[in-house]
């Protein structure tokens, strides 16, 4: 009889982290403009764009750059059931209300509760490898747990909303290629990255055994998609902050931490400021733009402005270009603060200790061709000797920034 093969591996305790006011980038990924955020100015009433099911919507194609490569976009809307408008006193006593079938894409609330997701596959032993060859990532939780940490950072949802927003994460197609947009009538030279939703797979079942203010805890299995799966077995994540993540209350603000963090990381010593325009964050992030330019430009400007208020940027000054006395454009020049080029140069100590690590395991410096299996004493070793690594590094990077004492 043979044995079962390991379900865990050097990355994934390596993407463990015990600090929880920390979470992980996973660059491509999470800069990328997966999201359809409602304007103010929009009619629709609900988060996302949402129709029946005899009309039809179509997809968001959007174009994106990262470390100066062009990108394709495509997110295709989730198709899920919703209770009718129907009034209660048209039902028969005692009867549910009629589902309608709605297509809708993942918004602004997808986009924390993945966030949340994200943090909670970082707890001890939270992830697991599934599949024939062992190379897909995945993760147990119940939906009480997503509530609670919600809460924790200021973020109320109910169970049904959280459930929700899972299977809308879990239908919502995306299609990530390399190369611009192909011209009228020619086939695309690019090639597709990724083809898949954020979780391919997600299960939700009660568990009667336990229970919660609902009445039922909801045990909550997920997969998550391949180009995740690939960074966490590359080990091609490094932690950034959460807390300054679920204290940004916009999503463009959330996205240009993001771009920040991954701009500043070879800002060794000093804060070099990063030129952005307002353009170039309004087409990158995949905010809408309102009916008017200056609401639009107001926007972007309180995004940036939050950085500065949350104390991620020292300052951000502001170069307008007029029509007349229109604003017609806005560059932005962001200078880092001393606190998050902290926080950039920690990501990089714990993404070079994690490397180290895995050479350590594997005994040469050569990337792994998948995910190396351990045992689960292997698993307690690996996490004891890279907390030492990681109180060394932190310790080393003390004593350098420590000023010298005036003789």
């Amino acid at each position: 009889m043979s044995k079962t093969a390991p379900s865990s591996a050097a990355q994934l305790i390596l993407f463990e982290l015990e600090d929880r006011s920390q979470s992980h980038l996973i660059a491509l990924y999470d800069l990328a403009p997966r999201f359809v955020f409602v304007s103010r100015d929009n009619d629709t009433k609900d988060k996302g764009e949402i129709v029946t099911k005899d009309s039809f919507i179509k997809s968001v194609r959007r174009e994106f750059s990262f470390r100066g490569r062009n990108y394709r976009l495509t997110v295709q809307p989730a198709r899920i059931d919703r209770p009718s408008a129907q009034r209660k006193d048209d039902r028969a006593p005692g009867a549910p209300p009629d589902l309608v079938e709605v297509e809708i894409f993942p918004s602004e609330r997808e986009q924390v509760v993945e966030q949340v997701v994200r943090r909670l596959a970082m707890d001890r032993s939270r992830l697991s490898l599934t599949g024939e060859n062992r190379d897909k990532v995945q993760m147990r939780f119940s939906l009480y747990e997503i509530q609670r940490e919600l809460r924790a950072v200021n973020h109320t949802l109910s169970i049904q909303d959280i459930r929700e927003s899972l299977t809308i994460l879990a239908r919502s197609r995306i299609i990530i290629s390399t190369g611009p947009a192909p011209e009228p009538g020619k086939k695309s030279r690019g090639q597709n990255l990724l083809e898949s939703t954020a979780f391919p797979v997600l299960a939700i079942r009660s568990r009667p055994d336990l229970v919660d203010e609902d009445g039922g805890v909801e045990e909550t299995y997920l997969e998550f998609n391949p180009l995740v799966s690939a960074a966490i077995r590359d080990l091609e994540f490094k932690p950034i902050s959460y807390a300054w993540l679920m204290k940004l209350k916009s999503p463009v603000s959330r996205w240009l931490y993001n771009r920040l963090s991954i701009e500043c990381d070879s800002a060794e010593d000093e804060a070099k400021p990063v030129a952005i325009s307002a353009d170039e964050i309004i087409k990158n992030s995949g905010m809408n733009e309102w009916s008017r330019r200056r609401d639009t430009l107001r926007v972007v400007t309180a995004a940036v402005d939050a950085l500065v208020d949350e104390g991620i940027l020292d300052q951000a000054d502001k170069e307008y270009t007029k029509v007349g006395k229109r604003i017609d454009a806005i560059d932005y020049l962001l200078t880092p603060s001393a606190k998050f080029l902290d926080q950039v140069r920690n990501g990089r100590r714990v993404q070079r200790t994690n490397i180290d690590a895995l050479k350590a395991i594997v005994g040469n410096a050569m990337r792994p061709d998948g995910f190396v299996p351990v045992k689960t004493v292997d698993a307690a070793d690996l996490r004891s000797k890279r907390n030492k690594r990681l109180s060394a590094a932190a310790q080393m990077a003390a004593q350098v920034s420590l000023p010298l004492n005036d003789e």
